[in-house]
């Protein structure tokens, strides 16, 4: 999960998400704050984590 730094505000963008913002992020100048592996984090697109968490 990458924090993007956006015009609009920080977003956390999972892999699948940010193909599909490829042009606001070129666009725009969108540029990456850090990259972070964590369970609990969520996109703020489509709300699924990068890590499954299995019980």
């Amino acid at each position: 999960m990458k924090l993007w730094v956006t015009p609009n505000g920080d977003r956390w963008l999972c892999d699948e998400c940010q193909e599909q913002y490829e042009k606001e992020i070129e666009e725009e100048g969108w540029r990456v704050a850090f990259e972070k592996w964590e369970p609990m984090l969520r996109c703020s697109e489509c709300g699924h984590g990068d890590v499954d968490v299995f019980d």
